[in-house]
């Protein structure tokens, strides 16, 4: 991980604690989209 990923996490881990329930599901399905849509680039650019 490098420094701006590191400053990234850091953030997030310490906002998580103040959110409320519904606002760390949105997060949470945000990264999980981004996450998958990721996953299925990376065959694309390999084949390509």
């Amino acid at each position: 991980m490098d420094e701006r990923e590191k400053e990234i996490a850091q953030k997030i881990a310490e906002a998580v604690p103040k959110m409320d329930d519904f606002t760390k599901g949105y997060l949470l399905g945000q990264v999980e989209a981004m996450a998958h849509k990721k996953e299925n680039e990376e065959p694309e650019a390999k084949a390509g």
